[in-house]
């Protein structure tokens, strides 16, 4: 991975010298000769299996949108193609990691398979605090081993010295009743493992039995440093307080069915969590895949966040694929489905997404991208591609971590947004977001508007472009007054015309809901503003 970006320090600066935040690739990089010549010395720690054989592990991390990787040091001798290192779960500032290898003694093998938690310390700390390894006990790792999936392992950090590892699992309640499950929750706590049988609370309502049955869970988030959310990408989430002596689980699910996309479900470290779905539509704005040349491979990102008091979802994005093919700054890249979303943890509504036509089209381009944008702008931030001939899997998924910037003597603070410049990052290519040129924007309205004929003749005869706009709100189906007069301010005060050409580019039973959308974040910014000059005069 010597090709991926790395961050730099800016000259004279005391910026720090790593990301504020990665994006933990699952997959580790794996040496087995013995040497540690290609490891970070920084972030570098050594330890010893439960078997007695060494092993080290490294981080190499670059900011996003390029991913970053653990790098698992294995002793020689080992066999070969049989060790792997796999990244289970991550909060804070560690990492849970899963380590597997044979060796032979003679005709013997022997096998190792032993849980590591990774801890990068606090370099700003006085004084500072190294890197460590922790190694699981064996004897509560075995217990659970029979039935461990690491999918469906969380972890949690609270202080220095405490963490709780989690897994849940849906058992068999009794031979004579093979289909009946309940919920069973493994925790290791303090280095004591613990089995509970916890009560279950639902907020959607329905038949628990069916739910746990049928339940699987397909990742782990962590919440606001408490809550894990056990998420099954059909049914919901599981929420629990892993840290609490009799945990309950409660079960949230999803706002819509999700029946003919890509749903994901991402966290941060505070109490923000947001479902990211990605489904193919129509022409006539259906959620469907269809051959028309006019929106072949398009697409719609809808993203919703939990509101965590009464565990209600709120919609609060929507893009089109128009929206992003019509940028100048999306000029090059393929256009084909987004897929493998990951939560910026400085802001939530930047999303960072792979993007591939290798994954849609058959023989297309294996060329991989990471791309980073703002659903709230509509602008793409920035762009990586992937060094030549590292092709990964379809549906690659990351962990989002803080663990970088626990190893920066002065942390950056910076709770902005994330900066997309061309200093930030040695190899990826970055491109900034430009407006819409006049020949973009004809291109996007002969292929994709589907706006009426007597429209389309008072906006190329409009005599100004408020005549335009007022001509485009009235054709929508069933937009209140009032929305009416809001989206109208919010398509006037843009100068450019870029939400005006996004609209235009939609399909008509879409504009309705982008509307609102736009307008509750243009509300949401004037609050900040008004906020801002509060504090100014006070």
């Amino acid at each position: 991975m010597e090709d991926q970006a790395t961050t730099q320090l800016p000259s004279g600066s005391s910026a720090a010298a790593y990301p504020r935040w990665v994006m933990l690739s699952h997959d580790s990089d794996c040496e087995a000769h013995g040497s540690y010549s290609t490891a970070d010395a920084k972030t570098l720690v050594t330890g010893r299996t439960s078997t007695g054989y060494p092993v080290g592990v490294s981080l190499r991390l670059a900011a996003p949108p390029a991913e970053s990787r653990v790098c698992v040091h294995f002793p020689p001798g080992i066999e070969d193609r049989s060790y792997h290192g796999t990244v289970v779960a991550a909060h804070g500032d560690s990492v849970l990691i899963h380590i597997f290898f044979e060796t032979r003694r003679g005709f013997l093998r022997d096998t190792t398979a032993d849980y590591f938690v990774y801890n990068a310390g606090a370099a700003a700390a006085d004084p500072p605090r190294p890197p460590s390894l922790s190694l699981l006990p064996p004897c509560c790792v075995s217990k659970l081993s029979y039935y461990l999936s690491n999918k469906a392992i969380g972890l949690l950090r609270r202080g220095a010295d405490v963490f709780v590892m989690a897994h849940l699992e849906m058992v068999q309640v009794s031979a004579d009743s093979p289909t009946k499950r309940v919920a069973e929750l493994q925790l290791i706590r303090s280095g004591k493992l613990s089995m509970e049988r916890p009560v279950m609370i639902s907020h959607g309502g329905g038949d628990d039995g069916d739910l746990l049955s049928s339940w699987r869970t397909h990742t782990v988030v962590p919440i606001a440093g408490r809550l894990l959310a056990f998420v099954d990408l059909t049914h919901g989430l599981m929420l629990s307080d892993v840290f609490d002596d009799k945990p309950v689980l409660r079960h949230v699910p999803f706002p819509v069915v999700l029946n003919c996309g890509c749903p994901y479900v991402c966290g941060d470290t505070g109490s923000v969590v947001k479902l990211i779905y990605i489904y193919p539509r129509c022409c006539c704005g259906g959620a469907a895949s269809t051959e028309c040349p006019r929106s072949h491979h398009a697409y719609i990102v809808k993203t919703w966040t939990l509101r965590m008091d009464d565990m209600v979802w709120v919609m609060d994005g929507m893009v089109d694929a128009t929206e992003l093919w019509a940028l100048d700054a999306y000029e090059g890249l393929p256009r084909v489905s987004l897929a493998c979303p990951v939560m910026s943890l400085d802001d939530p509504h930047i999303i960072s997404f792979m993007l591939c036509e290798g994954y849609f089209v058959k023989g297309g381009d294996q060329t991989e991208w990471s791309i980073m944008v703002d659903i709230r702008s509509k602008e793409l931030l920035s762009v990586y591609r992937y060094p030549k001939g590292q092709c990964y899997f379809r549906w690659k998924t990351f962990i989002p971590s803080r663990i970088s910037d626990c190893l920066n003597p002065y942390p950056n603070c910076n709770n902005g947004k994330l900066s997309a410049s061309k200093g930030d990052m040695e190899s990826p290519v970055v491109i900034f977001n430009k407006q819409l040129s006049s020949d973009a924007s004809s291109s996007v309205l002969k292929s994709f508007c589907k706006t009426t004929k007597e429209t389309m003749d008072v906006l190329f005869e409009a005599a100004t472009p408020e005549e335009a706009i007022l001509a485009t709100l009235k054709e929508i189906p069933d937009l209140a007054r009032a929305d009416m007069l809001k989206a109208y301010s919010v398509l006037n005060h843009d100068s450019n015309g870029r939400r005006l050409r996004s609209l235009l580019g939609l399909p008509m039973d879409l504009r309705k809901d982008w509307l609102l959308m736009e307008i509750k974040a243009g509300e949401a910014c004037s609050i900040c503003s008004a906020c801002t000059a509060d504090l100014q005069h006070t």
